[in-house]
């Protein structure tokens, strides 16, 4: 299960003091995110694919070079 971030946590990262505040911060930024009972939460996940990480943890492997 991907770590969950609370909408206290989410206050803190942020700096924002408000529920409204964050919320229009993460849809700024393109971090997706639901409702619970205790507010708005998000995860790791949502922060790194709003950020274009991705989890795929394979290497990268090294381009192909055609000469010629």
């Amino acid at each position: 299960m991907a770590d969950l971030i609370s909408l206290n946590e989410l206050k803190q990262i942020t700096g924002y003091k408000t529920a409204p505040a964050v919320e229009q911060c993460l849809v700024k930024n393109g971090v997706r995110f639901l409702y619970g009972r205790h507010g708005i939460y998000t995860t790791i996940d949502a922060i790194n694919a709003a950020m274009g990480i991705s989890k795929d943890t394979t290497q990268p492997t090294e381009p192909e070079i055609n000469i010629l």
